[in-house]
């Protein structure tokens, strides 16, 4: 299996995701773990620091799965759904515009 590099696809480790999946814009408070980081970040401080506008804010969609959001769609996944070496079953998401 390739591991698609583009932003607009995700892989998820399947066993690690609570179904059913849902999409939804963001609501104040809400925090996810950036692919490549260790700790939660709030989803509002990570948009401040890549200089979205109010407008890309309120139109960003996010994957969550239970109460996680583990993908900022055509942006960035979560750490904490990554495929790794124990993964066994995985979910491809392609995102079109």
């Amino acid at each position: 299996f390739v591991i698609p590099t583009n932003k607009m696809s995700a892989c998820f480790d399947v066993e690690k995701l609570v179904f059913p999946l849902e999409i939804r814009h963001w609501k104040k408070g809400d925090r996810f773990t950036p692919f490549g980081m260790k700790g939660s970040k709030k989803l509002s401080d990570y948009f401040n620091d890549r200089k979205y506008s109010r407008v890309e804010k309120e139109n960003a969609w996010l994957l969550c799965s239970g109460n996680d959001i583990i993908w900022l769609i055509g942006e960035r996944m979560s750490e904490k759904y990554k495929i790794d070496c124990e993964t066994t079953l995985i979910l491809n998401i392609n995102y079109e515009i």
